[in-house]
């Protein structure tokens, strides 16, 4: 993860007359903030998303994907019940993982879902070989009907 979190924090794209840097830091947290967000879920956050938000902090990939506290919400009901919503791209879909940690796209527009990788780790190393193009990633899925 410590590679993950050093690729993505020195990474960056060509706008107009500069370069952006493709993660932009929104707010820092500690492990303590972390495990009062556990405790309002009720679940664990998976070691590697745990270890990418204390190195990077709460922030946002390519102003596409957006890491913050207040999308942290318990999965109630449905297939990934007692997993977690983590992160909302700029469409307004949610990205969540599951008791095993596996992470999971879910639509704003309809209640579909699709898995995403095994890992959050193998989430971001797919984002970063896909060039951290999130929505033309999710936009190529076969999804399923969720019951939520």
């Amino acid at each position: 993860m410590d590679t993950l979190t050093k690729t993505v924090h020195s990474a960056s794209r060509k706008k107009f007359f500069r370069q952006k840097p493709m993660f932009t830091p929104y707010r820092a947290t500690s492990l303590d903030e972390l495990e009062a967000v556990e405790r309002k879920i009720g679940v664990a956050m998976p070691g590697d998303l745990r270890r990418w938000i204390l190195a990077l902090g709460y922030g946002d990939i390519d102003e596409d994907l957006s890491f913050r506290e207040e999308w942290f919400v318990a999965i109630e009901s449905g297939e990934l019940k007692g997993g977690a919503l983590f992160a909302q791209d700029t469409l307004g879909n949610f990205y969540g993982f599951d008791i095993c940690g596996c992470i999971y796209f879910f639509s704003r527009s309809a209640p579909v879902f699709s898995k995403l990788s095994e890992s959050f780790s193998e989430f971001i190393e797919e984002l970063v070989r896909r060039d951290y193009r999130i929505l033309d990633w999710v936009d190529a899925l076969a999804t399923q009907r969720y019951e939520w």
